[in-house]
């Protein structure tokens, strides 16, 4: 039991130690991700074995060195040999060289998109929790905003001015606000977790500086809802060739027409060159009809008679076609896919200038009057309660418009493969 105590005393005297965090902007976060992010080292691995494929692919054949040497009777007046062969490939190695570059470039684009992802990744859990805390603020102001009505309701009610129906109203009210800022709590430390995890660092954690309820929009690297976006025929004609995804399925062709050259120069012989010295002791050649001397041979190896390399023509003929068809159907599934993103965006785009031209300073205003006229006696709690909660709701609405309306326009970024637009090529 003692121990037990002790044990008890020990860990409330260290004290349960609570993360601390890392205030972080958000280009400072996209370049720590990029700069120390696992999944792109393995990527940037991936580069690295494709570069040296191209020197694998380019080597010449290893010589060999053989004798031959008779023994016995069969070394009599016959010669002995020492030489070197050499396989010397024909129209093969250049061919094998490009393809291993072609790849080696493929390497590189897959390693650049997945650089862009984990950008893009960073800016949607950056934004979420930029929400997140924006959410948890705005409840937290309802709940000083329900925490004043209650002095105010008990105020009246010591006064004599209303009943004790008004306390229990707020109280009730402000409970149920309770459940919903734990909520918005939680919420935030996932964010902040889920941020953490696609940065993944293991010296620090990292939480984000920017309020989304301001109108800093460059924090986020969102325009603002009142800028003029370029047209969709615009975006297409200037970005889609841009795209990781185009530029990846060109790179597959280039591949598999590099693969198709390949894999027919199978088809061609190699030359094996034999050159040594041949020799004889004078014990085995008493008649002296041998002379010692170098030789020199050539063979053509590798025919292709009983194996005509026909499956692996085949195989790399129906690959090329599959990467056209592929090139042709993500060009077809990227122009819809950048057509949805930009109705998207449009959309959250026309939805947050709604609330801040139309709904935002009517709500308050109203908020304000309901507020004054209950301290005046003119209207009753219940009403109050009423509108408190309908300005909490159209807040909230607000902050998800624009959490919407940035996580809108990182999808249009995505889809398009690009870090931001030029958005002087307006309409």
């Amino acid at each position: 039991m003692k121990r037990f105590f002790l044990l008890l005393v020990l860990l409330f005297s260290t004290g349960v130690q609570a993360a601390e965090y890392t205030e972080i902007s958000l280009p400072a976060a996209i370049e720590y991700a990029q700069s120390y992010s696992q999944r792109l080292k393995i990527r940037e691995m991936d580069v690295e074995i494709s570069k040296n494929k191209i020197y694998q692919a380019n080597q010449l054949k290893n010589p060999s060195i053989g004798s031959f040497i008779n023994i016995g009777k069969a070394g009599e007046n016959d010669p002995q040999y020492l030489g070197v062969t050499q396989t010397i490939e024909l129209a093969k190695r250049h061919s094998r060289k490009k393809f291993a570059e072609s790849e080696y470039l493929l390497s590189q684009e897959h390693f650049n998109r997945t650089k862009f992802e984990l950008g893009m990744d960073v800016r949607d859990a950056y934004i979420e929790l930029v929400g997140a805390k924006t959410i948890l603020m705005q409840i937290e102001n309802q709940y000083e905003l329900l925490n004043d009505l209650c002095a105010l309701a008990k105020n009246k009610y010591h006064s004599g001015k209303t009943n004790q129906m008004d306390i229990f109203q707020t109280e009730l009210a402000i409970n149920q606000l309770k459940v919903q800022k734990n909520s918005a709590l939680v919420n935030v430390n996932n964010a902040i977790n889920e941020l953490n995890s696609i940065i993944y660092c293991t010296e620090k954690d990292f939480d984000s500086t920017a309020g989304i309820y301001s109108d800093n929009y460059n924090a986020l690297l969102v325009p603002p809802p009142t800028a003029n976006i370029p047209s969709l025929d615009d975006i297409l004609s200037k970005y889609l060739d841009k795209s990781f995804y185009v530029k990846i399925a060109k790179q597959e062709i280039d591949v598999a027409e590099k693969n198709l050259t390949n894999v027919i120069r199978q088809r061609v012989p190699d030359l094996e060159i034999n050159a040594g010295w041949s020799y004889s002791e004078k014990y085995r050649n008493p008649t002296g009809t041998f002379y010692g001397g170098a030789f020199v041979g050539v063979n053509l190896v590798n025919i292709p008679i009983f194996y005509t390399f026909s499956p692996e023509i085949k195989n790399a003929k129906i690959a090329l076609e599959q990467a056209n068809l592929k090139y042709n159907s993500v060009i077809d599934e990227l122009v819809k896919d950048i057509a949805a993103a930009y109705d998207s965006f449009n959309t959250a785009r026309t939805n947050l200038n709604y609330y801040n031209s139309k709904i935002i300073g009517d709500s308050f205003i109203l908020m304000s009057y309901a507020k004054e006229n209950y301290k005046k006696d003119e209207s009753d709690l219940i009403s109050l309660i009423v509108m408190e909660k309908s300005y909490k709701d159209i807040i909230l609405g607000y902050t998800n418009s624009l959490v919407d309306y940035c996580k809108c326009w990182t999808r249009l970024l995505r889809t398009l493969n690009v870090e931001d637009l030029v958005l002087t090529e307006s309409l």
